[in-house]
């Protein structure tokens, strides 16, 4: 026996012995060689696709995902996934059964991707190569530039007949495309055993989705009436109209707060992400000694939406943004920044943990960051941190600075759209999808009455409920594409609760100015090594609180509505 391999053996007994003296279960390398082989092809075939998706989504290339599983039929096999099932009926410590059962999770759903990765490519494509004729444009516009025209067009009028170009690539081009996913993937989800796809995403996303409606509506229901004062309120504000002329073509310009759009301009987004981290002791290292890579690139065949990409964890984290200014983009850099902050700081070694498992709880984090920009002391902050900025910039280039004033009306207004958004995935979305992909009528029959066959009217009644105002015919064409594979859903609506527990946490524990303590850093860093290990219940336990509180929900919208009305009657 040479030295080396001496003092491994020396090494495993010591840890252990430890493990017994703790109490700790010791993790021990699952050994299956079947296994170990799945794993580490997975492994590789990952991280091809993620590069590949990086360059679809930031440069617009053609996107080639059906290509990349040529030659891993036997992969993603059902003989793949009984290997893992006789792995999980073994004797494994909790870590290896966890790690396994993700495994077994990601080879369901790469059964079925690799039977439906063409309708993938398919949809890409399409997105990327299809172009409207705008009627005020000389050139075509490319289809994923509809979003952020919609978000600057400052002329209602013009923003419905940007809509209607939109609902014409969906009804013609994409809506077809995804009915035909969805049909394969029913089939394919029967063949692996399970009844219906809200039965498999239940078991994927480890979500019992009919205790998360019930908790998701007692918030509606409670915070109801305060909802359609806020949009009423807000609409005639940002708008300057009646929330009875609202409709759907309005939102992405409504959502920018265009009035605000001055006091976060772009070349902020990144300092002020910074000045925040960095007050609680953090960077955008990794934990392999790397730097997060960031492309804010406005290309115009950039996909619009921001996306975080752990290529490898922790070494290989990406964070793609597509910047306009204003509030939204400040909050979507921070949100994707809670993403990579988090895998760019996993230490753990476990590939299962560092790539598979659901994403309520990353999702969570992101949110927690997004959040900061409704909380007080943090818009105070940045209002100082601006004037900071203000004294090295020549008068032309000056930021101007909000009053007291303007923040507690921005703070009314996040206040605005978190409820929208509580309302639109934990309400709409939950019962919506429940209703698309056959789930138990007992998921919804409490909540919605009507018809379930014709999903256009289904997708129109259910979202209108949930907005406020009635959609049309057109506007509820997004009835295919505004939906998320597994119920993704589930997890957003699930991070919606605890994020709120997240910040109520800080602030009792850290005080109101928790982000220029480092042991706030100190304390998001031990919930991140883990990777996505942890499960909502575990951050919720590591905070002392119940999981998926609806209470803390309804408190933090409290603490910031008074908040918001202590800063109006400041007078600043």
């Amino acid at each position: 026996m040479t030295r080396s391999r001496t003092l491994a053996v020396l090494l495993t007994a010591l840890t252990l012995c430890l493990a017994a003296l703790t109490g700790a279960p010791a993790r021990a390398e699952i050994q299956n060689e079947q296994y170990k082989k799945i794993r580490d092809e997975m492994k590789a075939l990952y991280t091809v696709q993620s590069l590949l998706s990086w360059a679809e989504r930031t440069q617009g290339e053609r996107s080639v995902f059906a290509q990349s599983y040529k030659g891993h039929e036997d992969l993603f096999s059902k003989q793949s996934i009984a290997v893992v099932d006789k792995v999980l009926k073994g004797k494994l410590s909790e870590d290896d059964r966890l790690a396994a059962t993700f495994l077994k999770n990601a080879l369901v759903l790469e059964f079925v991707a690799l039977d439906t990765a063409h309708f993938g490519d398919e949809i890409n494509n399409t997105e990327t190569g299809a172009t409207v004729q705008v009627p005020w444009e000389k050139e075509p516009v490319p289809y994923r530039q509809l979003d952020v025209l919609l978000d600057q067009e400052a002329d209602p009028a013009r923003r419905v007949q940007l809509q209607e170009l939109q609902a014409m690539v969906w009804k013609e081009k994409l809506n077809p495309i995804y009915e035909k996913e969805q049909k394969r993937v029913e089939e394919l989800t029967r063949q692996l055993g399970y009844p219906s796809v809200v039965a498999i995403s239940q078991a994927l996303r480890n979500v019992d989705l009919k205790a998360l409606i019930g908790t998701s509506q007692a918030i509606i229901k409670e915070t109801d009436s305060m909802y359609h004062e806020l949009f009423a309120e807000q609409v005639k504000l940002v708008l300057g109209k009646d929330v009875s002329e609202f409709r759907r073509s309005d939102t992405g310009y409504f959502s920018s707060v265009p009035g605000y759009k001055k006091f976060f301009p772009p070349e902020l987004t990144i300092p002020a992400f910074m000045d925040f981290i960095e007050g609680m002791g953090l960077d955008m290292s990794t934990a392999a000694g790397g730097e997060i890579l960031v492309d804010d690139e406005p290309r115009e065949k950039k996909n619009p939406r921001a996306a975080c990409y752990s290529i490898t964890v922790p070494d290989d984290v990406r964070i793609t943004v597509k910047p306009t200014g204003g509030i939204p983009d400040f909050e979507t850099f921070f949100h994707e920044g809670g993403h990579a902050l988090h895998f760019a700081n996993s230490t753990s070694p476990v590939w299962e943990f560092q790539q598979l498992g659901n994403n309520a709880v990353t999702e969570s984090y992101a949110g927690f960051m997004e959040d900061v920009w409704s909380d007080p002391e943090w818009l105070l902050h940045y209002r100082e941190f601006v004037k900071l900025y203000n004294k090295f910039q020549p008068p032309a280039k000056r930021v101007p600075v909000m009053t007291d004033a303007e923040i507690a009306n921005l703070i009314r207004n996040r206040v605005f759209w978190h409820l929208y958004f509580i309302r639109r995935y934990n309400g709409a979305k939950l019962l919506y999808e429940s209703i698309l992909h056959g789930g138990d009528p007992s998921l919804w029959n409490a909540y919605y009455k009507g018809q379930t066959s014709d999903l256009h009217q289904v997708y129109r009644t259910l979202f209108s409920q949930a907005y406020g105002y009635e959609l049309n015919d057109i506007e509820a064409m997004r009835f295919r594409t505004d939906v998320d594979s597994y119920f993704y859903s589930a997890d957003y609506a699930r991070s919606f609760l605890t994020k709120a527990m997240m910040h109520e946490f800080v602030r009792e524990k850290f005080g109101p100015r928790w982000f220029r303590d480092p042991r706030a850093g100190e304390f998001l860093k031990s919930l991140w090594k883990d990777a996505n290990k942890p499960q909502v219940e575990d951050i919720a336990a590591a905070m002392n609180m119940k999981p998926l509180d609806p209470d803390a929900v309804l408190r933090g919208i409290q603490f910031l509505m008074d908040s918001a009305d202590r800063l109006a009657a400041s007078g600043e």
